[in-house]
């Protein structure tokens, strides 16, 4: 397998947020994802991703491992989050 390029984006969380994986959810903010793609060693074109939301804590910084789909899912539910309920 080979590394080709990374890739950083920025995400805000509104309110807290939970990942899986994690025990607790985490406080809001914006964060730093990163994503690298590899190569595959196989006889067609093939390559995956590989990405990791920078968490940050007193004191120090993780690498958490994320998939995009739950990432996105993540951002949609705090986009919701705020959102009044439309009582019928």
């Amino acid at each position: 397998m080979t590394s080709g390029p990374s890739t950083s984006r920025s995400v805000t969380f509104l309110f807290p947020f939970k990942l899986p994986g994690m025990q607790e959810p985490h406080a809001p903010g914006t964060f730093e994802v990163r994503s690298e793609v590899e190569q595959l060693d196989v006889m067609w074109d093939a390559h995956r991703t590989m990405s990791s939301i920078l968490l940050r804590y007193p004191g120090r910084i993780e690498a958490f491992p994320v998939t995009a789909g739950d990432l996105e899912a993540a951002i949609l539910n705090d986009r919701n989050s705020g959102i009044e309920p439309t009582l019928p």
